[in-house]
């Protein structure tokens, strides 16, 4: 026990780490590309989805190789992506190392479950607790590399120029209007902070190198046909509750590419509010994130599973598009614009439990594993088909990331009601789907 319980500190270290990388690589190297490479930068979504896939792929083979050798690709992949971007020009080696860089931090992310379940299977109910402390201590390392991440640049950028801190703010509120000389070393200034990225993603390395493997990570199971595995599919299509569902998660997947990746692109570029506010206003967000999921059981409790993620989506529209019109609110635009990201955020990941569990509810217990590699396989190609459109389409004018914001929300409307109408039938008694209609 005292082995698997430093097994799993040892984890968490390297997990808040990868979320630092994390929390820079969705702000500042997504805003560094909107300068060097435009079209990795407005369909940056898509490849979300290609590394969804390529994720998915690795953790499969975590019978074979075990979580650790999986934790050293997850870093150093991660820190040589930061580390490609700053030294290697070629625009083929940028789009090898967005893909490389988010595979990182998404296979560390999706191993979180099965590696906390692997060393707790005898600490009874204490499970809970590491995951509690996993996720927490993951969102804190996210929210102060987003924020810091946005004012070291700042930082930076005011040292080379050698003007103060609040002149570098005020010129990184119209980055298009710098001087040749001024953006070279605002880009410079970003690279550094991407260089310092790297070398901390470096650094996970040691606790993974002191993680104990000394058991098989997954037990073995019963190879099933591929004309097996398509017979479940089909089942599972056949099942209203389970399309409802998925429909539901595909339209919302795809209004989530249009606007997460971009918050601090959006809020500089087309607000106007400085790299270091904008951060400031992006990684406060994330502190909703954990205290709106404090009120999650009693609204499971009082409104049921699915009125509770119907009620949370359909009451995040008006605050994306107060955020998407926050041009309109002039000198006010910061704490109002501010405020409602922090909403959104936190009644976004209110469900967020819910949704989970619900998601397990519409199908029977045999069929969850291919249930939940369906979803995965449909959010990978809706992020890819997102992205496309980003890129392809709604982000050739820097209008687009405005409207990403009105065509989220009517996404976010219908796909609330799609859920809604298509399971309410069972809400506050959503497990007698499975026992009543499979």
């Amino acid at each position: 026990m005292k082995a698997e319980k430093r097994n799993l500190v040892l984890f968490i270290i390297s997990y808040v780490i990868n979320n630092l990388a994390s929390g820079v690589l969705y702000d500042t190297y997504v805003n560094y590309l909107q300068d060097v490479q435009l079209s990795i930068a407005t369909s940056f979504w898509a490849f979300y989805g290609y590394a969804t896939f390529v994720a998915a792929g690795l953790l499969l083979l975590a019978p074979k190789l075990g979580y650790k050798k999986l934790l050293y690709f997850c870093s150093l992949g991660t820190a040589f992506a930061f580390f490609g971007v700053v030294y290697v020009g070629n625009p083929a080696i940028l789009y090898v190392a967005t893909l490389l860089a988010l595979t990182g931090v998404q296979l560390h992310f999706i191993m979180l479950s099965p590696f906390v379940a692997a060393n707790t299977e005898d600490l009874k109910d204490d499970s809970i607790r590491w995951y509690t402390r996993t996720y927490y201590m993951g969102y804190i390392g996210y929210l102060i590399a987003t924020y810091a991440g946005g004012a070291l640049v700042v930082q930076l950028f005011a040292m080379l120029e050698h003007i103060s801190f609040g002149a570098a703010q005020e010129a990184t509120r119209y980055i298009v209007q710098m001087s040749p000389s001024m953006h070279m070393l605002y880009l410079q200034a970003n690279r550094l902070v991407l260089i310092v990225v790297g070398i901390i993603a470096l650094v996970s390395v040691i606790p993974v190198a002191m993680i104990k493997e000394t058991k098989p990570v997954l037990p073995k199971k019963k190879v099933i046909s591929i004309k097996e595995r398509m017979s479940q599919v089909r089942t599972v299509f056949f099942n209203r509750y389970a399309r409802a569902y998925l429909i539901y998660w595909a339209l919302i997947s795809f209004a989530m590419g249009l606007f997460t990746s971009y918050y601090t692109v959006y809020l500089n570029r087309n607000l106007h509010i400085d790299k270091a506010t904008s951060s400031l206003m992006v990684s406060i967000s994330y502190v909703a994130i954990v205290l709106f999921m404090f009120f999650t059981p009693k609204c499971v409790e009082k409104f049921g599973k699915v009125g509770t993620i119907f009620f949370t989506v359909v009451l995040s529209v008006p605050f994306m598009l107060i955020i998407g019109h926050g041009n309109l609110f002039g000198s006010w635009v910061v704490p109002v614009v501010g405020t409602a990201l922090f909403i959104r955020a936190g009644l976004a990941n209110l469900s967020s439990p819910a949704d989970s569990a619900l998601s397990m509810d519409v199908v029977p217990k045999t069929m969850r594993p291919v249930f939940t590699s369906l979803v995965n396989f449909i959010a990978g190609i809706v992020s890819i088909l997102s992205g496309r459109f980003t890129g392809s389409y709604l982000f050739l004018h820097q209008s687009g990331y405005q409207r990403a914001y009105d065509i989220a929300a009517v996404l976010y409307l219908i796909a609330g009601f799609v859920l809604y109408l298509g399971i309410r039938k069972y809400n506050h008694k959503e497990e007698e789907i499975v026992r009543e209609n499979l």
